[in-house]
């Protein structure tokens, strides 16, 4: 239950506060008198839009403040502990909030500061706010759905939940599925040239130093004969001797034993004999060698034709991969291993395909159950306004809550809602759009929130100026309505009907007045003398005269029986 508002330094108020009580709390006033800065005031303070224009000229900030009695709300209290933020033991909350003229807010419960969005959230749960004009809302199909949900209650949202999180898994999916179905001629087109490119090189079958092994023997081929020139030139002066002329290893030979003849005489030639001989050993070997390799090399022009061919497609092939062997084998393996895992993309995208069907069928089951749900409650919410409109003059209308497949799967089910009605016998269901007028779509709304009211744990209503467009017998009808509702919630109501504030549990009169050349509005709290006073005014205009005090009196009598 709200307890008290309290507004300072915002638009026309300079310091204000109200206190409410259970029941039906009125706010009447002349037009313009500040009864709409004070619903403004309190959607302020329940986290509704904030502007700096809304700060009274010549502050640096405005300060609202509403006080709650949360003991009957469970919400509340589960929404507070979540945030950490313990609840008195007097169960009373204060939401604050502050705007500054930087533009900065400041959002405050019982005095710790919150986020704007959990602050929000907390003022959804405590007060459902109707303000003037807001029945055109009604005109909105999306809120006729959210209408009848909030009115199955529990496990209607339920549903509904279950629903949006079937369709979460489902369209996120889907999304998966488009992007690897959409990249498929991608992958296909990049296997193929991947393909293509291992064939070439598969087909070439380079090896690891190929190439520079083929340069080394096609030098020794293209120089065969003159390789074979000197190696055996080189042999005959270290072997065999040239023209008479003694070799390397003859005249080695005779130097080795004349020095190992001195070494007999003088131990000091021992090494250098043995140096000697080594060296002696090393040409023979070396003249060995070098006769092996000569008969190695020959003159081979089909093989140095093989060998300059292979080196051609191997130059190619670096050429086209930009790379050397080593380059092109490593690439062979990252091809290989692409090819593996885009065909493992192909196959992950069957796999997704096959999980989207799963999920569509889970999501198509959860929809059709919110739907036979939603059709239930339908059929329970039209008997319900029906009711409640035949108890405001309206017994003729015919409501209906028609349902139209959507042609996409949509989170908040699979179904459009839309709420018809027939005001007079004999006439077309059609939209309300269409049909309703300005006083029905107020009484339509009105029902609607007497409804939800029985199904919530909003414990707090504000209409602002829910009379709009009726009068007469229908204002009566209204004036019960609001009474009735507030049995068992707290309801605060702008009205300009004396048929309304009749049935008043508190009235407070907003007038506006000059104080230090500067307007004001400000709000009283009427005795029953007052509150006559005010309805004769609100009957009879400015003029009041004994006729209407007496008429006035009589519209307090209801109001007096309900309290």
């Amino acid at each position: 239950m709200l307890l008290n508002l309290y507004v300072k330094s915002f638009m026309l108020i300079d310091l204000l506060t109200i206190d409410f009580r259970s029941g039906l709390n009125i706010l009447t006033g002349e037009t313009g008198s500040g009864k709409s800065i004070i619903i403004n005031a309190l959607q302020l303070a329940l986290g509704g839009r904030a502007a700096s224009g809304q700060i009274r000229t010549g502050s640096e900030k405005a300060l609202v403040q509403a006080t709650f009695d949360i003991s009957q709300n469970k919400n509340i209290a589960l929404l507070l502990e979540g945030q950490g933020i313990e609840l008195p033991d007097d169960c009373i909350m204060i939401m604050s909030r502050e705007i500054n003229i930087s533009g900065k807010n400041i959002c405050r419960l019982n005095g710790r500061m919150v986020n704007l969005n959990f602050y929000r959230n907390v003022g959804r749960f405590l007060v459902d706010l109707h303000v003037q004009h807001e029945q055109h809302s009604l005109l909105d199909g999306e809120r006729h759905r959210y209408l009848l949900d909030r009115f199955g209650g529990l496990p209607l949202l339920e549903a509904l939940t279950e629903v949006g999180a079937a369709y979460t898994k489902w369209r996120e999916t889907l999304d998966s599925y488009e992007r690897l179905r959409n990249s498929a001629v991608e992958r296909s087109r990049q296997a193929e040239l991947l393909r293509y490119q291992i064939k070439e090189i598969e087909q070439v079958d380079p090896k690891i130093g190929e190439d520079s092994q083929l340069l080394t023997e096609k030098k020794l081929l293209t120089n065969a004969e003159r390789i074979n020139h000197l190696a055996s030139e080189s042999y005959s002066l270290l072997y065999e001797g040239n023209q008479g002329q003694p070799s390397v290893t003859d005249l080695l030979s005779r130097s080795l034993e004349s020095l190992k003849s001195l070494a007999l005489l003088d131990e000091r030639l021992e090494n250098l004999r043995d140096n000697l001989e080594s060296v002696l050993y090393q040409i023979e070997d070396s003249a060995r060698e070098l006769i092996v390799f000569r008969d190695t090399v020959e003159h081979d022009p089909r093989r140095l034709d093989a060998v300059e061919k292979r080196l051609e497609v191997l130059e190619a092939l670096k050429k086209k991969f930009s790379k050397d062997i080593n380059e092109i084998l490593h690439y062979l393996d990252f091809a290989r291993g692409e090819i593996e895992q885009l065909e493992s993309v192909a196959e992950h995208a069957e796999q997704v395909g096959e999980k989207l069907k799963i999920l569509e069928e889970t999501y198509r089951s959860a929809a059709m159950s919110l739907s036979r749900a939603r059709q239930k409650v339908a059929k329970k919410l039209e008997g319900e306004v029906s009711r409640e409109l035949a108890s405001l003059e309206m017994g003729q209308v015919k409501f209906q809550v028609a349902f139209t497949q959507l042609a996409e799967p949509s989170r908040l089910g699979s179904e459009r809602v839309e709420f018809l009605i027939s005001p007079n016998p004999g006439e077309p269901l059609k939209p309300l759009n269409k049909t309703a007028s300005g006083g029905e779509l107020s009484r339509i709304m009105l029902t609607l929130k007497a409804l939800l009211a029985s199904v919530d744990e909003i414990s707090v209503l504000i209409f602002d100026e829910v009379d709009s467009g009726i009068g007469g017998r229908t204002l009566y009808a209204v004036a019960e309505k609001l009474a009735k509702i507030s049995e068992t919630r707290q309801v605060i109501c702008v009205t300009h009907a004396a048929q309304i504030a009749g049935y008043a549990n508190v009235h407070h009169r907003v007038s506006k007045e000059l104080a230090s050349n500067r307007t004001i509005t400000k709000v009283e709290t009427l005795d029953l003398a007052g509150r006559v006073e005010e309805m004769a005014k609100m009957l009879g205009g400015k003029e009041v005269t004994e006729i209407t005090r007496r008429h006035a009196s009589q519209l307090l009598r209801p109001a007096k029986n309900l309290n």
